[in-house]
């Protein structure tokens, strides 16, 4: 067994709480049987969705040749190469084997389609539906980076979102060197969209650099979105009255919004930080639902230092609650929008 005990554990419970359909996972080799003509990385990988279909039946596995009919349809050459959903129209490719930290992008990926949603906040989707034009979106990973996992999954769960425009790649760069080199590829992540190289974005990647990119590749309203994006984004740092999303909060502003709004939940969180990227969505949601109730901030950690030592925030996600101007509660973790409901609405008007 390549999965371990304490890893097996936690993905039955993952798959038994998340799996609602069945998820189709493609590996595509240079041999259909195992051993005879396939490297040891593609038998590798063969092995991992075994394992991963043997925890959970509603994970559907095919393993097939890169000589087949469809390999050849979709232009795949590399072994393994490994399509999620496709039968349920989505694109979504990894090409070599998700390993170590990139595994969590496909753990995850797989959980997002059994359950057909993208995991996106409402503001994102709302500006996706502007993408009316076919897009490839190409990430060059390195599978020991914890930022690689961020990547694939955030153009995956773009593919989710768009299935009739997005496909989504996923590729493992010790494998792609000579491309890395044509494209002048430096760092790693690197997400590319439609093969420009005057695209690339790398490193810590964020929903907003990646959706500007998306709107001024994919959409025939292209300057009229970037405009209010841009728009939009000055209006976030403004303390406006009874907001509908959460305001961008700094050391500098702070001390001016804890005063201004009442209750006020203050999301720590920080551009590298997973779990944050899943309570994110959430926090967008109940901006909405709970305007003129409670407002709600976002303070990037890593760029507003002053504020994260004043209040000794050593983990984060963390959700700091306000009322009158002072703290009255600290809620650590990515909680379940439910449970987070239910703890907020001792402070709601």
């Amino acid at each position: 067994m390549l999965i371990d005990n304490n890893t097996r554990d936690f993905l039955i419970k993952k798959f038994n709480d998340e799996l609602k359909e069945d998820v189709d996972i493609k590996v595509f080799t240079n041999s259909i049987i195992s051993g005879n003509g396939d490297s040891e990385y593609a038998s590798f990988m063969k092995d991992i969705i075994k394992e991963l279909s043997q925890i959970n039946d509603k994970i559907k596995p095919e393993f097939l040749s890169l000589q087949d009919t469809l390999a050849k349809e979709l232009n795949l050459s590399f072994s393994p190469t490994i399509l999620i959903g496709k039968d349920k129209g989505y694109s979504i490719e990894f090409w070599g084997a998700p390993f170590s930290h990139t595994a969590t992008a496909l753990i995850e990926t797989i959980s997002l389609i059994s359950q057909r949603k993208s995991g996106l906040g409402p503001s994102i989707k709302e500006k996706l539906k502007y993408v009316d034009k076919d897009i490839l979106l190409e990430n060059y990973y390195d599978a020991n980076s914890p930022l690689s996992t961020q990547s694939s999954l955030l153009i995956n769960k773009i593919a989710i979102e768009l299935p009739d425009k997005i496909v989504s790649r996923s590729i493992e760069a010790e494998e792609f060197k000579g491309e890395i080199r044509a494209l002048n590829i430096t760092k790693l992540p690197s997400i590319l969209t439609n093969g420009d190289a005057n695209s690339i974005i790398s490193g810590l990647i964020s929903e907003e650099k990646l959706l500007k990119n998306l709107i001024f590749y994919g959409s025939s309203k292209k300057d009229e979105v970037l405009s209010q994006m841009e728009e939009e984004e000055k209006k976030k740092n403004e303390l406006v009255n009874e907001p509908d999303y959460p305001v961008i909060l700094t050391d500098k502003n702070f001390d001016e919004a804890i005063k201004k709004y009442s209750p006020l939940a203050v999301d720590c969180w920080a551009a590298w930080c997973a779990p944050c990227r899943i309570i994110g969505p959430i926090i967008e949601n109940l901006a909405r639902k709970y305007k003129g109730r409670m407002v709600f901030g976002k303070l990037n950690v890593d760029e507003n230092q002053g504020v994260a030592s004043r209040f000794g925030i050593m983990s984060i996600p963390t959700l700091l609650i306000f009322k009158n101007g002072e703290k009255v509660d600290t809620l650590i973790g990515a909680l379940p929008e439910s449970m987070l409901e239910k703890k907020l609405g001792n402070y709601l008007k």
